[in-house]
Parts: structure tokens; sequence; C-alpha cells
């Protein structure tokens, strides 16, 4: 009798899928996104002017984080100025922190917000606090929000009851982090 031959080996011929750029796109890409959860950290050093009554873009000028590159202080396509793009690949739900400060408002009381826009909306008026006179004051705010990877955008507003601006002294920054919690 005679012995049965070995299965053939199984093989993907060349030029199939998947190919090793697929599983960089599939493994190596998401774990390392999750090896790296704050996507951005970003502070306004410059004084700026809240107009009373309105919001105002915060344009953070100072990036001390930002490791997927998502931040565009300029116009790009479809991402505006002083926002933050979710990465392509990378949808979500995110932790933004955002803290308001402002200068003496030379009124009796202001009240100050940080604002989440996202997609050029307002999403959420995350925080309300109360300034006196004579002192600089501030309001600080967390906003758990979903985005999709490649598409949403967020910026950061300020909501000032008094014309005023933010200070521009080290330790009092209006700031905006980004922290991803989850797929």
């Amino acid at each position: 009798m005679a012995q049965p031959t070995a299965p053939p080996v199984p093989g993907i011929p060349a030029g199939y899928a998947p190919v090793p750029a697929d599983f960089s796109l599939w493994v190596t890409q998401p774990f390392s996104f999750l090896a790296s959860p704050t996507v951005l950290r970003a502070e306004l050093h410059a004084a700026t002017a809240w107009t009373a009554g309105s919001f105002t873009l915060a344009p953070m000028d100072t990036i001390l984080e930002d490791p997927w590159g998502g931040w565009s202080a300029v116009l790009t396509g479809a991402q505006p100025a002083f926002s933050w793009l979710c990465p392509a690949g990378c949808s979500g739900w995110y932790e933004v922190s955002m803290t308001a400060m402002s200068s003496n408002p030379g009124t009796a009381t202001d009240q100050l917000q940080a604002v989440l826009f996202v997609d050029g909306a307002n999403y959420a008026q995350a925080s309300a606090g109360w300034g006196v006179n004579g002192h600089a004051s501030g309001s600080c705010a967390q906003v758990q929000v979903p985005l999709l990877g490649g598409i949403d955008y967020l910026q950061m507003q300020v909501f000032s009851q008094a014309g005023t601006s933010n200070p521009a002294t080290a330790g009092q920054y209006t700031t905006m982090d980004i922290s991803w919690i989850s797929a």
C-alpha cells in the first residue's frame, strides 16, 4: 500500500491581501494610539480679547503635545483654523478638559464659560464661573464626546459676560486637553 502524500502547504500568492501593510493598519497603529491616550494639550499664552456677551474662539498658540498631528492653526481643507481633527481610523469617545480664564473685567461680576464646539456647532457649554472685580477669574470643565476619525473636529470657545481678555500669565492660561477614552 502506498504512503499518503502530505497535503500542500497553504500559501497566499504574492500581490494578494492581506499584506504586511494591512497588519500595520489593523494592529500596529490602533495599539499605538491606545498606548498614548493624550492626543492634544494646548494653551493660549497671548492676550486675547473676550467679546462681551458672545462666544469667542480660543486661538490656542502653544501646543504642548499633539502626537497624532491633529491640530491646525490655519484653515486646511475642511478643517478650520484653531481646531483639532480626530485622526482617521481613530473613531471613539474622547474626554475634553477645558479651562477658560479672564483678566479683571472691571465690573462687579463676570460670568465665564468654557464651551466645546464640535464641527463648528455648540456641543456643550460645560462650565460657568463667576469672577469679581479686581481679580482674574476662571472656569473649567470636562466633556465626553464621540468623534468620527478623519471627519469630526473640536474647537474651544469662551463665553464672557463682560468684555475682557485672558491673562497672559503663567499658571493662568486658557487651556484645552483632549484624551482618548474608548472605541
